[in-house]
Order: structure tokens, then sequence, then C-alpha cells
């Protein structure tokens, strides 16, 4: 069992959920429409992975933002699939499934992916590099990554002691250059995306359909 699975019991799991909620249209909706707006236009059949989708909050957005792609969401917590789906079934979407795995072994086939996205999971990988390595098999060529998590350079000494006092911190465990060098240690092209503020944000582009 990894760390991520331990983390979630039944009780935590709807605990946070309903936490998310109140967040959704703050945190998710916004995340959302800007991956599309980063996108290609997304083709009819194609597969989105949101991985570590937890409460699958952002993974309803996107079925939302686009229909004609299936999104698959991914989790290593069996009591966070649950409510994801029972939030996808709420939320009126059928283009939505979840699959039980994590970032460094995700299930589904080589070069069957069309984008892998995650908000505020990174932090959580056991191996963030064999996270990339394995978001690089899944994707097809000309496939995209966007991650967004909690930025190390954001937190100032007054922001560590302020926040300290309320939350853990080993949140913002990395700074964007540090996850930019890992994405394209992980055979990425097209790295770019935005450093500054409370999260940062990478996308990047798998070009080749080596693996």
């Amino acid at each position: 069992m990894n760390g991520a699975e331990a983390m979630w019991g039944k009780e935590h799991a709807e605990s946070y959920a309903r936490w998310m909620r109140v967040g959704s249209k703050l945190l998710y909706a916004p995340f959302a429409r800007q991956a599309v707006r980063l996108l290609p236009p997304v083709e009819a059949g194609s597969t989105i992975v949101d991985l570590g989708c937890g409460p699958g909050l952002l993974s309803v957005e996107l079925c939302k933002l686009i229909p004609q792609a299936k999104v698959i969401g991914v989790d290593p917590s069996a009591e966070m699939l649950e409510v994801a789906s029972r939030n996808a079934d709420q939320a009126g979407v059928s283009n939505y499934e979840t699959r039980l795995g994590g970032a460094e072994r995700m299930p589904m086939r080589s070069s069957s992916v069309g984008l892998v996205v995650s908000q505020s999971s990174l932090h959580e990988w056991d191996d963030p590099q064999e996270g990339l390595l394995e978001g690089f098999r899944v994707l097809e060529a000309g496939g995209n990554l966007i991650l967004k998590d909690y930025n190390r350079t954001w937190l100032s000494p007054w922001k560590r002691v302020l926040l300290g006092r309320f939350h853990h911190l080993n949140m913002f465990k990395f700074s964007f250059c540090d996850v930019a060098d890992l994405v394209k240690g992980a055979r990425f092209d097209e790295v770019r995306g935005q450093d500054g503020g409370l999260q940062f944000l990478v996308q990047a582009r798998k070009t080749t359909d080596s693996e």
C-alpha cells in the first residue's frame, strides 16, 4: 500500500469530498477551462485521464466541457473512486469512468490516451519521475500532459509561518523549474507553463511514438 492509499479511509474520503465540492467552482472549473484553452480541438472518441482524480470534481468539469471525449479518473483510493462515480452520476455525465491505479502504474494501454491532466496530486506521488515516465507511456504521439500543483517558490518565510499554523506544508514540494526538469527527463517536448502564484502549471507534449 502506498502513501496515497493509506491516507484515505471511507470517512476521510467523504469528508474531503464535501469540502472540495464547496470549492469546486473556485478550483476545478477554472482549471478545466484553462486546460481546454491550452489544447487543440479534442477529437471525438479521445481519452482523457484525470490522474489522482480524488472525488472526481475536475473529471466532471472536463466531461461537461469535452462531451465528445471519454474521461477516466485514476486514483489509488477505492473509497475516493466511489465518491467520484457518485459525483459524476449526480452531475448527469455519461462519458466518465473510474479505474483504480496510481501515477507509477496507470491501468491503460500504451499510446492510448490523448491527455493526462492532474491537479494537486503530484506532491502525493511516491515517485514523480516514474509517474511522468508512465504518463509518457500511456500518451499517444501528439498527446499532452498538463499538471498543476502547489508552488514551493510562492511559500515565502512569512507565508510558511502563517500557513504552518493551520496546514502541513508538505504539499509545497516542488517549484515550476523542478517539475519542468522532471518532465524533460521523462522525454516530453515543448515544456512550458506558468510559474508564480499559489500553484504552478506545467504543460508538455509527447511528440514521438517512442516509449
